[in-house]
């Protein structure tokens, strides 16, 4: 059977490069109910929005899903597109500073990066991953904060790391860096108590809004694999890089995502309630990385709570 790509042309009176590109990323079928229930609550900006859902795999039944969720959005965007990349899946990381990048699942995400940076051509860009059940008011108030102020590039709600058991504790997304060049020497988690707008040298790209002219800054000079970046941040490195290019990254506090694990038999929701401050150290002498040290303050690590989870 031939391969197909969906463009799905619903232009109103706008061009596509007025207002802002919606971009859904999908890796997984599992995700593709529980992402589209939140969609549904979504609340707009009173602004022409194109729709781009990125299929970034090779799964027949995930392209009949998104083909029937996406078909019913026709009428509410200024234009809507389904794109379906074909490529096969790859493995799991560990977090190691030495594994093989082309093996990786995040080489396909690489690649969807590079595909996205022609894909967009509004001034401003939002996006959601498969996994992330994100507040009803992120689009608003996140495009909001980037469109407001001509120095901020990039603003994300918070989102934590996930794991396939409930009961250990995780990061949240959002760091302060340390580097040497583009090689990362340390990378500390922020503390998930903090509260409200909160500056930051990196993230994960899970649900925020971004000038596409900051965006797309990040690339400048950077290649994963020639320069032998940690998988763990590999996203973080490409917001760093936005950061040296001038622009501010925010990280809105009063906007909790929950971030999804599937695992054999159930999913996990890991949000606010697991997470703790954790840092990754550069360890010349081992060519490797103390990866997901706890930052304990006083006496007693950090206390949290085992993680939602419910039945597949």
């Amino acid at each position: 059977m031939a391969r197909k790509n969906y463009l799905i042309n619903n232009l109103k009176k706008s061009n596509k490069h007025d207002g802002v590109t919606l971009v859904c990323t999908f890796s997984r079928r599992i995700f593709v109910e529980p992402f589209f229930k939140a969609f549904g609550n979504l609340k707009y900006p009173n602004m022409p929005i194109h729709l781009l859902v990125y299929d970034n795999t090779e799964d027949s039944l995930l392209e009949k899903a998104l083909i029937s969720k996406v078909s019913a959005l026709l009428p509410f965007f200024a234009s809507v597109r389904l794109f379906k990349s074909y490529l096969k899946g790859r493995g799991n990381i560990q977090g190691s500073g030495n594994e093989h990048f082309r093996k990786s699942k995040l080489f396909n995400i690489w690649r969807m990066w590079l595909r996205l940076k022609k894909m967009i051509h509004t001034p401003y860009m939002f996006v959601l991953e498969d996994d992330t059940i994100y507040p009803p008011n992120a689009f608003q108030r996140l495009l909001g904060l980037v469109m407001r102020n001509s120095r901020v590039g990039f603003a994300t709600a918070i989102e934590t790391g996930r794991f396939s058991y409930p009961w250990l504790p995780v990061r949240l997304g959002v760091h302060k860096i340390k580097m040497q060049g583009m090689k990362v020497i340390e990378r500390c988690s922020l503390s998930p108590n903090l509260r409200g707008l909160q500056e930051i040298d990196a993230s994960g790209v899970y649900c925020f809004a971004a000038k596409t002219e900051a965006w797309l800054s990040g690339f400048h000079g950077y290649d994963p694999i020639a320069l032998h970046v940690p998988f763990f941040a590999l996203d973080n490195v490409l917001t760093w890089n936005m950061k040296q290019h001038g622009w501010r990254l925010l990280a809105d506090f009063s906007l909790w995502c929950s971030h999804l694990e599937a695992t054999s038999g159930r999913i996990i929701a890991f949000s606010k309630a697991q997470a703790v401050e954790m840092a990754d150290i550069w360890l010349p002498q081992y060519k490797n990385y103390a990866h997901g040290v706890v930052i304990k303050h006083g006496k007693f690590a950090p206390t949290t709570k085992p993680a939602l989870s419910w039945e597949i």
